[in-house]
């Protein structure tokens, strides 16, 4: 697993979370050797999580289906 120190990966959050609450048109200042670092340990992080869930009827799904209805 690509290992990102976890103050460098807070900071980053920080950031995108900053801009997202202010929601300003500006673009986020990140640099692209952060952006790499992100995608690789969020894709090693997704591969980690299970893409199908077994569950138990019966079941209430709640959210927004859009255009595949």
């Amino acid at each position: 697993m690509a290992q990102m120190e976890s103050g460098v990966l807070d900071d980053i959050i920080d950031r995108l979370m900053e801009f997202r609450q202010g929601k300003s048109g500006k673009q986020v200042p990140l640099m692209e050797s952060e952006i790499r670092q992100l995608c690789t340990v969020s894709r090693e992080i997704f591969l980690q999580q299970p893409n199908l869930l077994e569950l138990e009827a019966p079941i209430k799904i709640c959210g927004s289906v859009g255009k595949w209805v």
